[in-house]
Formats: C-alpha cells, structure tokens, sequence
C-alpha cells in the first residue's frame, strides 16, 4: 500500500528516523550510497533494519498483525496511529508510560522526544528502567553523556550493573538463564515477568542464611529498652534465674578447648539453618562480657532486680575435690555489698567433649568417692553461711542436676544430710532438677524438685516434621514449637511432691552442636510472659514448701539461647516481660497517652468503609480515644470520616509511608488497619515502630479478583494481630496465602453497627408503601446487587417463591447496582418489578423498617465474609437463609440454630428452605420462640461497643480498664464543667456512668445535652427515689461498672487531662495498690481560685509531708496521714482498684450508711487493712476540689461529726496498733475540732463502743 507522499515527509522530519544511526549500523546501505530512508520505507523494513535503536519493524508487525494485513510500513502507522493507539515500537519503549510520565504536549510523538532527549540522563524509556539509579551507581556512564539505556543494553548488564533496585542481572540469570547471558536478562524478565514464580531480583521474603542472619542482628518488631520496675513493686513471686559462670578463661578449659575459651567462643558458631531460626544470638547492654571482676557482675545484679528476678541458681562443679568455674561465685561471696540472694545447682555429670552430658571422650568425671563427702559438704556449707543464700523456711536451697547419677544415691543423699546436721547444723531442701526422663524426687530421699525445661517438655512431644524452610542441607536438629511446650508445661497436672515450676524464654544449642542440635523455635516476649504468668498463678496455688517459687531457665545460656540479658534482637523485651509477670501488670509506656491510627483502603461508601467509620466513631465517642484516620484512597465518605477525627488521604506509598514516619514521630505507637487491601500498609507500619492490628473482611474470589494476594499476605505477615470473624474467612485466606494459622490470629465476629430499631408503625408504612398486604410474605435481600451477592440469584429465587405457598411472597432488595448487573438483567428486573412482587427500591436509611417489616432473610451471596446485614436481620428476629461455603454466616447458622444453610448455589433449595420459614403466621408461637432465640443470640455476642472494646485492647494490650462514676444531686450548674473534663481525659474510659441521686433540678436534661454536645456516649443512672446516702451510690457505682479501677468523679469537682494518666500509672505497676490519689488544688463554689495545692496544709503534720509523688505501704501511710486526720481530703482525688473498693464496702457493712462525713476516711482505713495493700500517691495537683460552705462536710450535726472522727481513729488503732500516730496527738485533733465545731469530744468508753459497734456490722 503506498503511503501518501507528504505524509512520509512529515515522518523523514518527524524525529523517528535517524539517517546517522541507519548508515552506521547498515553499512552496506552507506556504501551502496542509497538514500537511507527512501531505502527504509521501500525495503528496508522488510528486512527487519531499523530506523532508530528503539523502533524494531519486524516486532511491531509481528505484535500487530492487522498492521502487517494492511500491507503498511510499520513506522508509518506507528507514528499516525500506532502509537495514539498504545502500541509499542518494542518491547524496549511505552510510550503511554512515557507521555504520562514526563507530561509531554498533546500531539508529540513519545518516541520523538525520547531519541531527541535519550542522552541527557534525564528520561527514561521504561517504567522499569530506573534512571536516576543507573547514573547514580554508575558515574562514568553518566560522565560519558550517553543513552544510560543503551548502555545497559548493549553492555552493562554484562558488567552485572542493574538497570534498577527491582532488577538483579546476576541473580537472574543465574536463577532463570543457568548464567547464560547471550540473551539480557532483563530482556527475559519483560517477557515473562507476569509468568508464576519470575522475579526480577530475589523476593524480599526469600530467605537465605546471610539474610536471617542480617535481620536477627538487627531490633525486631518486638524490641524494647530496658524498663526497670520501680524498687517498691510488689512481686507475686521469688523469681529465680539459672546462672552460668563459664565466661571467663581457667587453664582447663584452655588446654581443653584452646587458649582463651569462653562461652563466648562457641556463641558465633550459632546460624540459621532454616527461616525464623533465630541465629546467631549477640548480646547488646552487657556486651561479650567477662566475668573476671566483680564490674560486670554488678551490672547483671541491678538489671535483674530491676527486672523482677529474685535470685540467682549458680551452676556448682566438683569433680573429685576439683571446684571449677568457681572464680566468679568466690568473688561474690567475698563482696557482701553486692546484694543478690542466690543459690548452688551442683552440676554433677562428667564434662565430656560432647555438650550433653553423654558418657563419652570424658575430660574430667565425677567420681562420687565417700572420701570427698566431708569436704564437699563443707563448702556447701561455707556458701550456705552467706547471709544471701536463699533459704525457705529457714533451710538453705540446695540443687542436685542428676541424682541417678549418684552410686546408691538414697543412702549416700541420707548420709550428706547427717554430715550438714551433725557438722554444720543445717538441714538443706535438697531438690532434684526433673531431666533425662527423671522427675520423681521420692526414691531418692530428696525434698522436692525444679524443672530445667527443654527436659521432660519435649521429651515426647513431636518434633516439627514439615513446614521448615531449610536453609542449611547438612541440617539434622529437632525443631519443636515454643507454644507446643508451653501447652505440655500448662497442661501438666499437679505433682504429689514440691515442684518449682521453669519457663524457658527460648532455647537452641545451634552454638554447641552446629546443624545438629535442639530447637524450640517461634517464642516471643508475649508468649513468653504468659506462660511465665500462668506458672507464677500456679505457684501461688500450689506453694514449694510455703513459699511461692518459680525458675526462669535461664539468666545468660547465651550458647543455648536461654537468656534474660537483653541482645541485638530483642533488647530488653523478654526482661521486660519478666517484670510484668512478675508484678502481675503491665505498663503503658512512658506515662504517655495513647493514640491509635486508623488505616483504611478508600472512602468509598460500602460495608468495609462504613465498619471503620463506626469503629473511629465508637472509638472517639464511648472511649475517648484520641484518633487520627489514614485513608489509602478518597471516596464519597471522605467528610463523615473528617467529623469524627482527623483524616488525611494520601495517593501512593510513598506518601503513605511519609505519613506513617510522621504520625509515628508523634506518639501513635498502634494502629488498626482494615481489609487486606491495606495490607501493604501494616509493613510500614511496623517499620515506623507502629503495632497494627489488622481486621480481615475479604475472602478468596475476592482478593484473586482484585490481585490482593501481596497486599494480605504482607499485611498478616507484619501484624501484631490479625482479626478473622469467622473460622470459614480465617481457614480460606490462609489457605489462600499458604500461612498457618498462630496465636496472633484471633477470632473476633463484628458487631452490629447500625441501629436498626425503627420508629412506631414504620413497619406498617413499608408494607403499604409497596402493596405488601397484611397475609403478604416479604423476604429481604440488602447490598451491592453483583454477581459476588448474588443478585441475579436473588431474582432466580423471587421466580420459584412467587408460585409457593397459599400465600403472595414480595421480594425486595435494598442498595445500589452494579452497572454491569443490570446491563444483563435489565428486561428480566423491568418484568419481575412490574408484577407488583419484586422490588428495587435503591439505597435506603429505613432499613430497620424494612428489616422489621420482613418475614425472612435471603443471604445470596456467592462470597460474603461475614456480612453486617445478616447479623441485623438476626437482631430483629428474622430467620436468615445461606449458601453452604460462601462465607462465616452459614457456620453461624448451622451451629446455633438460628437459620437454614442450603447447598452451595441450590436456588430450588433456597426456595424450599425460605418457603418453609415464612410458611407461619407473624403471631405463631413457635415463631416467636424462633424470633427471641435469634435476637438474643444477636444482643449476647453481637453488640457493637464490647466488639470496639476488644479491638481497643488488642490494639493496645496495655491499656487499663477504667470507669468513670459520676454521683450527683442538683448539680445541674456544675456539670457542663465536671463532664467536660472527664471527656477530654488523656486516657481513653471504659465507660462514663453518671447516678443521679432523685435531683429536683433540671440535672437530667443537663447532663443529656453535655454528652450530646461533646459527641460522647454515658450511662445515665437516675434513682426514682433519693437514697439518701453517698454510699449507697458508690455501691451502686462499684457493681454497675465493668472496669478493673473506678474513679468516682464527684459532680461539683474538676481534674485535669492527664489526672486518670497519672493516678492510675503506678496502680498499673503494682496490684497491691488498693487506691491512687492526687494532690489538689481548689477552687470557690463560684470557680475563683483558692489554693494552689494542698501541701500546706500536708505539712501540718511535718515537713514535707507528700511533698513528692511515692508509694507507701498501708502501715506507713496509715500511721502518718490516716491515724490522727484524713489526709486524702477529697474523693474525687481519688481511683480505686474497684475490687478493693466492693471488699472494703463490704467489710463495712451497712454502718457506713450512717456515716455523713467521714465515710470516705473508713473506707481509706478498710482497704488500706488488707494484707500487703499499698497506696500511691501523686503530688502533683491535677485534681479540682470546689470547696462551698452549703455541702454535707459543713452542715451537718457537730456531735455526730465529731463521733466519726473517733470511730476512723479507734479502727486505725485496733486495725494498724503498730503504726498508728499517738492516742494523744488522736485526742488533741479531736478535741480541736470538737471546740472548731462547738461539740463535746467523746469519751474513751463511748469511742470503744463506737468501735466495737462497727465492727460488728461487718469490719
């Protein structure tokens, strides 16, 4: 076909014909002396020579047959067509790409303006040629001005230089070419990049030995600094610690091992021998220390203290009289500043050239000669005499490794016992450590025993057969789950002996045995500290000898990766977790509120989108969280989201990440990220130091239809917690992703967000609305009408009911359509409306009418995770039908009753199954049963704000449980004030409960409009009659709240923003906290400035008196601010552990109803008199008190004041007689404030009465 003649002028000037570039690389068409592009368009092409480096005409037409058919020159339509119409020149230029890119000029040829521009570095020819990063790692191309492209393609890749980050010639040729590069391999991965299994450079979740090792270096998602517990935490139990003293040099091991080693030695030998093999283990704080002073010592003692330990268990060696390993035990003992109870294991096996103890290649025996007895005994003897040594009961701690090993060990443990009595006068608890399938203490005459776990846990338990990604071939160690030993450590029963249960933070001897050793593989610091958690409740339960003991194995096992000092890895994490265990807590942080990200994939206004604008808002308003929302697109719900909280929607990664660094830099340290299309996000954020908690919604069909498969798996991969609602969702993704199931995995069904109460006769005014009559029968089906809800099945299922029953069955859908939907149905949806019985009525906010209105539920979809409108359809009763294996509802059915499953796809069974549903009339008995079965099982685990609260306290584990109590009567005026404040508290609240006490003033209506002003949910509490009473609300307070602390926040006071932050920090740390307190400052009843705090006053009874912020035993507090005068001076100051408020309510009795003033000051004293109660105070002021001279405080009966003054001092003296303040500095205040008040002082006889009469009502 000949192409017009001043068209082909237009192309010879056009820029895509390079008559140099021809020439040269024609030779035969320079010397021939043939014009260059009269031969390219009359021959030339057909000859595959090319006009231009990046125009190949033989690829173009074979790419577009039609061109070729044509009879077309391929450049000429490239340039007139080909490209406006996408196509490419070669497999080496996207021109689509390229003009978006650098935003070229409507009309310019793409490939134009790149062979005018090619040399400048500035462009590149691909997306997948990066540029900027060739010239940057390869400065003498980029001095050499030339195509950086063509460079690469003619010579770099040879070279091994890669055309970007995402691209690695080496590793693909060698992984797809066998190293062959007569073709360039990024050549081959453009062609086949899209084929299963092709990557461009090795996949970043590839593991290999180099790279396990470079992440096991490095802080992990779960590491942490050191935080000491404060010296005055209560400790639950005696934490002991095994501890080796091999990391100092002896001469034996010299000659035995070589000069110079120590544990250390073998700690590098130590790899990865398969994924997530934790290897090599290299210590951080301490460092690769040696223990040839007292320095480094010294430094472990603080930090274990500090970290909850109460002792250390010195491993113990004695071959024959021969002590080895003893230098740095002997240095403790001749330092007693250093203050560390301890302990002796004696490790009485052969050293052999084996590390397990075997029987072989020995280096030195134990030879258990009766000669040595004496001697022996008499050194354990010399470190029993140490104060420091541990004794229970009385008797010093003595540990056996191996009795078995011991020749006729029951009378030779009997005749060590005469020698300790009869020469030393001891009796020591010998205790055995359960190992080497022994574990029974008895036949050897022995006290008890210790667990020295991996022993008898593993010992028949199954290794992992299948499922390791082996990195090292030579590998033959045994691998078990560290939550496979855990669950055989807690489900083991009671023994009839003593026991110390052990808890191991992680093992692997990989250092010690290379490739051939024991692994317990998957611990971390959350597991770890649970399991330690539970074996501290059993020591509790079941006491070793009286006293509560647990062991950690071990203190620094750094070559059986059995340690507490902090490493690389994990820094201070599983010391941390020690410490929480051991004080039965744990801490929030720095004292620091926490914020919580929200992440989201897009605004748009579907169901997804819709349940985390529900939980920001539930989030913002029940708890007071403070939030911000990271939208990962925009959509039509962009300003719903920005009423709630702050909301910024970003346009890629890049900017995501941007702001994930900057949110992070801010304090938000937790995030909860919804649907796997924001999985991708959950990497960044854990990046950032942000723990997600991602909510998975989507199941299959769906995430392979819109290519989430990355996004999922990154997201569950990166996850502190991954939220499933059903097992079907959770066991179809994983399946999907290739992942197992763990323990961050959590099942958690949504609740119910929206309302769907409806107002009187709505139910009515829909079925009229759409000539539904009264014997009519409407099946309800709500959604995105798409082929994945399946509503053309909806519609099959309307033709098969509309012909059932004696009855007219109507069927309608509720929400929008999808295009293509009724593109195909349009004709059939126009018939099936037109009958009267099928209807389409759009989106619609009445859909608690239409629910209510409805006989049945029909739940079509092909794939519907857990859908929200079947739970609503539950919640009013509806019976709901579903396809078996499309989602978590059918499950749900199936297991509680509470609806029909039919085969999967079966429209003739649905039919059937909802004909049989709807079948009876609205007032048949066995359907109202049906009906409040299905509601209740809706209102039991399907509400809305618990379902917000857990994900609240998955997200942030560490957040305490506070409810707020609000007593009032006829504070009215006070209240925009006193609830104001405690909405715009720091910490997020598990509840606000306001008791309003009978009040005559328009309290109720006030208190209404606060809370709807600030945005905020409360519990509203009126009494029909006064009480009469404080207490009695405080009572009423206490049961009603749900918290694990109560503040009863008084009406008429105020606190500060960070008051529940502060009062409750230490109350965290320490369960023996029965109450916190704050100092105040106070204010007139008409808000005017009093005083800036309480401390003059304080200082009444000495200098300094609470002048700092401290916890105290309940002795010591009692005895100087509760014995003579009530210190804690007002109650809104005050949080309670909400036990310990109930327990002391009720030691109290009903006598406390009789109290008028000093009631709060009884209650101090009941509490602080439980064993070991402690109380923490808080000096700075960040209460409110409003002082008015019209209270209870001040007008009241002088006598009666003054009556229970005495009977709070008499309980202080019969309940604290060792550190109650003076009887007379108790008469003096009392006399002083009976001559204040005009009354008599009591006398001795009727304070004892007094006493006497409240005690008997229950203290």
């Amino acid at each position: 076909m000949e192409a017009d003649p001043q068209r082909l002028a237009v192309l010879e000037h056009s820029g895509l014909f390079d008559a140099a570039y021809y020439l040269a690389a024609h030779p035969d068409i320079a010397a021939a002396g043939v014009e260059p592009f009269a031969h390219f368009i009359e021959q030339g092409y057909t000859e595959g020579r090319r006009p231009n480096p990046y125009f190949d005409p033989l690829w173009y037409l074979a790419q577009h047959p039609d061109v070729m058919e044509g009879g077309l020159n391929p450049l000429f339509h490239y340039a007139f067509h080909g490209e406006a119409e996408g196509r490419r020149p070669s497999p080496f230029f996207d021109p689509a790409w390229y003009r978006a890119q650098y935003q070229l000029a409507a009309g310019e040829i793409a490939l134009a303006h790149w062979l005018k521009h090619r040399e400048t570095g500035r462009f590149s020819p691909l997306q997948e040629f990066d540029v900027d990063y060739y010239l940057g790692r390869n400065p003498d191309v980029a001095a050499a001005g030339i195509d950086p492209f063509e460079h690469f393609w003619t010579q770099g890749y040879r070279e091994g230089r890669n055309p970007s980050a995402a691209f690695d010639v080496r590793f693909y040729a060698q992984r797809y070419l066998r190293g062959d590069l007569s073709e360039n391999p990024f050549a081959h991965w453009l062609a086949h990049r899209h084929e299963p299994g092709v990557h461009g450079r090795m996949p970043d979740d590839e593991p290999t030995i180099p790279r396990e090792v470079r992440r096991f270096t490095r802080p992990g998602p779960d590491f942490e600094e050191f935080r000491p517990l404060p010296g005055d935490a209560a400790r639950r139990v005696k934490l002991l610690t095994y501890y080796l003293p091999q990391f100092h040099a002896f001469p034996q091991n010299d000659a035995w091992w070589g000069t110079g080693f120590t544990e250390w030695t073998n700690v590098p030998r130590g790899m990865p021998r398969f994924q997530g093999h934790y290897q090599p283990r290299v210590p951080r704080d301490l460092g690769f220390y040696s223990l040839e002073g007292n320095e480094t010592f010294r430094r472990q003692v603080e930090m274990a203290k500090a970290g909850g330990v109460h002792g250390f268990v010195f491993y113990w060696y004695w071959f024959n009289g021969t002590r080895l390993l003893e230098k740095p035990v002997e240095r403790f003992l001749a330092d007693p500043s250093i203050d560390m109870p301890f302990a002796l294991m004696w490790a009485n096996e052969n050293w052999t050239r084996r590390w397990d103890g075997a029987e072989s290649e020995v280096l030195i025996s134990q030879d258990y000669r009766p000669d040595d007895d004496e001697r022996m005994v008499a050194e354990f003897a010399r470190h029993f005499a140490d104060p420091r040594y541990i004794r229970v009961g009385g008797r010093p701690l003595l540990m056996v490794y191996r009795p078995a090993l011991i020749p006729d060990a029951k009378s030779t443990i009997a005749r060590w016992r005469h020698l300790f009595r009869e020469g030393h006068g001891e009796e020591p608890l010998l205790v055995m450590a359960q190992g080497f399938g022994d574990v029974d203490p008895r036949p050897y005459g022995l006290d008890g025993a210790i667990e020295f776990p991996p022993h008898k846990l593993t010992q028949n338990l199954e290794p992992i057969a299948t499922g390791l990604d082996i990195l090292d071939a030579d590998f033959t160690g045994k691998v078990y789950r560290y939550e496979d030993v855990v669950r055989v450590s807690l489900d083991e029963k009671t023994p009839d002996f003593p026991l110390i249960r052990t808890a191991v933070p992680s093992w692997d001897n990989d250092a010690r045995r290379q490739g051939n050793g024991l692994t317990i593989t998957g611990s971390t610091p959350a597991k770890y500290e649970a399991w330690l958690a539970a074996l501290i409740e059993q020591a509790g339960e079941h006491p070793f000898h009286g006293e509560a003991f647990v062991c950690v194995n071990a203190w620094n096992e750094w070559c059986e990766g059995a340690y507490l000092e902090p490493d690389l890895h994990f820094g201070s994490a599983y010391l941390n977790a020690t410490g929480r265990a051991v004080t039965g807590v744990t801490r929030l942080g720095e004292d620091v509120p926490p914020r919580l990200l929200l992440v989201g994939h897009d605004a748009f206004p579907g169901g997804a989108q819709q349940l985390l604008l529900s939980i920001a808002t539930t989030l913002r308003r029940t708890y007071g969280c403070e939030i911000e929302v990271l939208l990962l697109g925009g959509g039509a719900l962009e300003p719903a989201y920005r009423r709630v909280a702050p909301t910024t929607v970003v346009a890629d990664a890049a900017a995501a990440a941007a702001r994930i660094g900057a949110l992070a830099a801010r304090g938000f340290r937790h995030a909860i990220v919804n649907t796997t299309a924001s999985g991708h996000a959950v990497p960044a954020l854990r990046a950032a130091g942000i723990a997600a908690t991602l909510l998975v919604h989507e199941l299959p069909r769906l995430i392979r239809e819109k290519h989430l498969e990355s996004a999922a798996r990154a997201g569950i991969g990166a996850a502190q917690k991954v939220v499933f609602p059903a097992p079907f969702v959770r066991d179809e993704v994983l399946g999907l992703l290739g992942l197992a199931a763990d323990d961050r995995c959590v099942l958690r069904p949504q609740g119910i967000y929206k309302d769907v109460t409806a107002p009187a006769g709505a139910e009515e005014r829909i079925r009229e609305e759409f000539g539904i009559g009264p014997d009519d029968r409407l099946v309800l089906g709500i959604g995105y009408a798409d082929m994945r809800k399946g509503f053309d099945l909806f519609l099959q299922l309307w033709r098969l009911l509309r012909w059932r029953g004696r009855h007219r069955v109507h069927l309608c859908w509720l929400g929008g359509m999808d295009p293509a939907m009724e593109g195909w149905l349009g004709d059939e949806i126009a018939d099936a409306k037109a009958t009267g019985t099928f209807h389409v009525p759009g989106r619609r906010d009445d859909v608690g009418a239409f629910l209510r209105a409805a006989d049945a539920y029909a739940l079509t979809s092909r794939e519907d995770p857990f859908p929200s409108v079947a739970l609503e359809a539950l919640a009013v009763g509806l019976p709901v039908v579903a396809f078996e294996r499309s989602g978590g509802i059918p499950g749900l059915l199936a297991r509680t009753g509470t609806g029909i499953v039919v085969p999967y796809g079966d429209v003739t069974a649905m039919s059937e199954a909802v004909a049989g549903a709807i079948r009876a009339r609205h007032d048949d008995e066995e359907r109202r049963r049906g009906r409040a079965t299905r509601q209740g099982l809706a209102a039991r685990h399907f509400g809305w704000r618990p379902y917000v609260r857990d994900l609240l306290h998955m997200a942030v584990p560490e957040l305490p449980s506070v409810s707020v109590a609000v007593p009032n009567y006829n504070y009215a005026r006070y209240m925009p004030e006193r609830l104001g404040s405690i909405f715009a508290q720091s910490l997020p609240v598990n509840e606000v409960i306001v008791l309003d006490d009978c009040s005559t003033d328009d309290s109720l209506e006030v208190i209404r409009a606060v809370a709807a002003r600030h945005r905020r949910e409360i519990r509203l509490e009126p009494n029909e009659q006064n009480s009469g009473s404080v207490f009695a609300q405080w009572r009423k307070a206490a049961e009603l709240a749900k918290g694990e602390f109560l503040w009863i926040a008084e009406a008429d006071d105020l606190s500060d923003p960070d008051f529940l932050l502060r009062a409750t920090a230490r109350m965290r740390e320490d369960p023996a906290i029965r109450f916190a307190f704050t100092d105040s400052r106070t204010v007139h009843a008409d808000g005017q400035a009093m005083w800036p705090d309480y401390k003059q006053y304080y200082a009444t009874l000495g200098p300094g008196a609470l002048a700092r912020s401290e916890v105290f035993t309940a002795e010591e507090f009692v005895g100087r601010f509760l014995s003579v005068k009530n210190l804690v001076l007002n109650v809104s100051a005050v949080v309670w552990r909400r036990d310990a408020l109930l327990a002391a309510m009720d030691a109290c009795g009903e006598a406390l109803r009789d109290f008028r003033m000093a009631g709060d000051w009884r209650l101090y004293l009941q509490a602080l008199a439980a064993p070991g109660a402690r109380v923490a105070y808080e000096a700075s002021p960040l209460n409110v008190h409003r002082r008015h001279g019209g209270s209870v405080t001040h007008a009241l009966d002088a006598g009666r004041h003054v009556e229970e003054i005495a009977l709070c001092q008499a309980f202080a003296r019969d309940a604290f007689p060792a550190s109650t303040g003076s009887a007379e500095a108790q008469r003096a205040y009392l006399a002083e404030v009976a001559a204040q008040l005009g009354a008599p002082t009591p006398s001795p006889r009727s304070k004892r009465r007094s006493t006497r009469r409240t005690k008997s009502r229950g203290s």
